[in-house]
């Protein structure tokens, strides 16, 4: 058994494998680890295998967990993919997992990675199995929060399902603005990366992907679960290498 701790910006994923197949999940905010502490005592008995992956500097504690060994995600952990990335060291331990989860998924094949959380995130692997990179970007929160911390009138709105082409009054104007201009972002990035990765796959992830999967299902593979994956693949990689 397999424990995987994805501890973003705003979020903490806590997942269990069984080898390849995830048998439990939850997700808590950053200010709800009591509750998260409460889910692994409840879910994790036996001794397990555990990777930690985060992105904040107060790591989420896991003491108190039985496990047999564990590993911390980092620019020194070993990969079951080529990391071609200039400073490995600061790079997005998500997009990496993420990466590693597209090449599982699609190997020998290229693909993209679009993570929507916090921020957006692109993130290439190339058919022979190599991370290169990709893009960062605001995610749909802070683009609502900076057009009204930036501005003295705007109101700050809320993420919505539901959203209509042009607003018809200032906030659905601005839903519009900040949905409508995050499609043909995402849009404009996948025609570009396609032009060069001949074949691409498009996977995409994170916490604000419901709010585009109307706009996308035709092409691209959406799957909530894509980070845990990659942590998976990982620590099934340096369990072995162990």
């Amino acid at each position: 058994m397999k424990l995987l701790v994805d501890q973003g910006n705003t979020a903490i994923k806590l997942g269990l494998f069984d080898d390849n197949k995830l048998i439990s999940k939850a997700v808590f905010l950053n200010d709800e680890f009591g509750f998260a502490q409460q889910w692994l005592q409840t879910n994790v008995e036996a001794p397990v295998d555990v990777l930690l992956c985060s992105v904040v500097e107060k790591e989420f504690e896991l003491a108190a967990i039985p496990a047999i060994s564990f590993f911390r995600l980092d620019a020194s952990t070993k990969l079951p993919i080529k990391n071609n990335y200039n400073t490995p060291e600061t790079l997005g331990k998500d997009r990496l997992a993420n990466a590693v989860a597209c090449w599982s998924l699609n190997k020998k094949k290229n693909s993209l990675a679009i993570d929507l959380g916090t921020c957006i995130k692109y993130d290439i692997v190339t058919e022979d199995g190599a991370y290169i990179g990709g893009a960062i970007s605001p995610g749909l929160a802070m683009r609502y929060k900076a057009l009204h911390e930036f501005t003295d009138q705007l109101p700050l709105m809320e993420n919505e399902i539901n959203s209509q082409l042009y607003g018809t009054d200032t906030e659905s104007s601005i839903v519009a603005g900040v949905k409508e201009g995050m499609i043909h972002e995402i849009n404009g990035f996948i025609e570009r990366y396609s032009e060069e990765f001949k074949g691409l796959t498009i996977f995409m992830t994170g916490g604000d992907a419901k709010f585009f999967d109307k706009a996308f299902k035709n092409t691209i593979f959406a799957n909530p679960d894509l980070t845990l994956i990659g942590l998976n693949e990982i620590l099934r990689h340096n369990v072995q290498e162990k």
